[in-house]
């Protein structure tokens, strides 16, 4: 079962965080948002504890969806971070009927990994955590996004770490994305060194109803750097949106 919580929005619009991340990554976001939908953010499985269940990003697919249908029978946007929109491009191809809209922030559609990082995270995750995915993560980082950075991170779970990446290595939907027909909202920093910007204009080009939108001075982390510029992006798509 996933651990949610929920806010209002202009309609219903469901979350997901990264890798090794908790639903705290949207808190900014999600109390800068108004209207009559609902808007839920959950925690993946083993995030920010408990056991790993899921080793790739179908299964995080499979689980989400389940929770999709409980919480909105009627469908809902889906709004991803990093590999938050690797499951949510799953969900929008293996369970389309369920996927109204598409919002996908920090997204690219392969996501492999440095094989650097999947040793650091093998041997000393804290380390590698801190001195190389954080720094590569932000455009700029001071003292509160730093608070703010750790609340929405599960350290109480670094095993987690390990898997997501090791998930997100193994994404891989570019012989797909013509087969996605809802309207999709592309969201990514100017200096997003994790999932670069060159990903974000593929995904522009290849997904037949998509808009690209860039955050100036910003990296990898949109909503914890810029939580209001990405607050009034997700507020007007919703705003404007018709499926």
């Amino acid at each position: 079962m996933l651990e949610f919580v929920t806010g209002k929005a202009p309609r219903d619009v469901l979350f997901i965080h990264g890798a090794g991340g908790n639903h705290l990554f949207w808190s900014r976001t999600l109390a800068l948002l108004e209207g009559g939908g609902r808007a839920v953010a959950v925690d993946l499985p083993g995030h920010p504890s408990g056991s790993i269940t899921c080793k790739t990003i179908p299964d995080y697919a499979d689980v989400v969806n389940d929770h999709l249908t409980e919480q909105f029978p009627a469908g809902a946007v889906v709004c991803g971070h990093s590999m938050g929109s690797a499951i949510a491009l799953t969900l929008a191809l293996d369970y389309p009927e369920e996927v109204s809209g598409l919002i996908l922030i920090g997204a690219g559609a392969k996501l492999g990994v440095d094989p650097t990082i999947v040793e650091g995270l093998r041997t000393r995750p804290m380390k590698t955590i801190e001195q190389v995915i954080t720094p590569m993560s932000y455009f700029k980082i001071d003292l509160g996004v730093g608070r703010e950075a750790r609340a929405a991170l599960s350290f109480s779970n670094l095993p987690v770490f390990l898997n997501d990446y090791l998930a997100c290595d193994g994404f891989d939907v570019r012989s797909r994305l013509r087969e996605i027909s809802v309207r999709t909202l592309l969201v990514c920093g100017e200096d997003d060194k994790m999932t670069p910007p060159k990903w974000s204009d593929y995904l522009e080009k290849n997904i037949p109803s998509s808009e690209l939108a860039m955050v100036k001075e910003a990296g990898h982390m949109v909503p914890l750097e810029k939580p209001e510029a990405c607050a009034r992006l997700v507020q007007k798509f919703l705003t404007e949106f018709s499926p």
